[in-house]
């Protein structure tokens, strides 16, 4: 009988690798690589680091350098701010020199006193101080820069006009042309700070009443008529500084409030200077209420300053 042979079956037999297959294998690890590349041939963690530097308002080839931080970095003891013998002088009644501090979350960023006292004739004077250290919360804007910027928004809020140019023609005010009458009108020689702090009132007056006083006496009567403590700017305080002056002659006490705030470095403050009249009376005296506001604001200056 004849026999049939088997061939085996070639099971498990390694496949021929030609170059087809080289070819192939090195385009498809081409194009792995290519995955972690973006069109441009920039990497992904490049691509991450430019949008942080985008988000940080510049760009990859540049770096932001954050403004500098504030000239003041504390601010002093607001209860010890004003000397004791000018607070005597402008709350005479008060019954505790050493004022009321204001509550604050952060007493390194803002602090505040306030002293208050009544005469036995219905008056009243209050002074209220404010110290805010002002901090900017953008990288690209300084401290004192957003200082500035609150500053201007409390004038406009406020209704300060500016500061007036070079290009406004001045007025020279005209002398009176008539006599003042003899007995009680003299100022006997009381100054009153203008808008550079200069005294406008040169007069003297001799015991008899008899008045030569030669400046502006607006501060009398119902006071703030004249230019010069109308609501304005103020060029001799701190960096920028503005004064209001806000009177209500017909409530029960007649009432005014003189308010100065002005701008040191990163340093902003707020001096409220008040006095209501007793009943029956004229308002308080303008040029008193902002000459005392001055004062204080001038002594709160130095001690910013150190």
């Amino acid at each position: 009988m004849r026999s049939t042979r088997r061939v085996p079956a070639r099971h498990g037999r390694p496949l021929a690798v030609g170059p087809a297959a080289t070819a192939l294998a090195v385009t498809v690890a081409a194009l792995g690589a290519l995955t972690a590349c973006t069109a441009d041939g920039t990497s992904a963690d490049s691509v991450t680091d430019q949008k942080a530097a985008q988000l940080a308002g510049g760009d990859s080839s540049s770096t932001v350098s954050p403004a500098p931080p504030g000239k003041y970095r504390t601010l002093p003891s607001p209860c010890t701010a004003v000397d004791a013998d000018l607070l005597k002088q402008l709350v005479p009644a008060v019954p505790d020199i050493a004022g009321s501090e204001a509550l604050t979350y952060d007493t390194n960023r803002r602090v505040g006193c306030s002293w208050r006292g009544t005469t036995t004739a219905g008056a009243s004077d209050t002074l209220r101080i404010d110290l805010e250290r002002v901090v900017s919360y953008d990288p690209a804007i300084s401290d004192e820069a957003q200082a500035q910027q609150d500053f201007t928004q409390k004038a406009a809020d406020a209704s300060i006009p500016a500061l007036p140019t070079s290009s406004d023609t001045p007025t020279t005010p005209t002398p009176p042309t008539t006599t003042p009458p003899t007995g009680g009108t003299g100022s006997g020689g009381s100054t009153t700070r203008g808008t550079n702090g200069a005294s406008t009132d040169s007069g003297t007056g001799d015991p008899n009443g008899t008045g030569t006083g030669t400046g502006t006496d607006a501060g009398s009567g119902n006071g703030g008529s004249s230019p010069d403590l109308l609501p304005r700017r103020l060029t001799d305080v701190g960096n920028a500084a503005f004064i209001n002056d806000v009177v209500a002659p017909h409530s029960k006490q007649p009432r005014r409030d003189v308010t100065l705030v002005f701008r040191t470095a990163n340093v902003l403050v707020t001096v409220t200077y008040a006095e209501s009249a007793p009943s029956g009376s004229l308002p308080p005296s303008s040029a008193d209420l902002q000459k005392g506001a001055q004062e204080v604001a001038d002594q709160i200056e130095r001690k910013v300053k150190g």
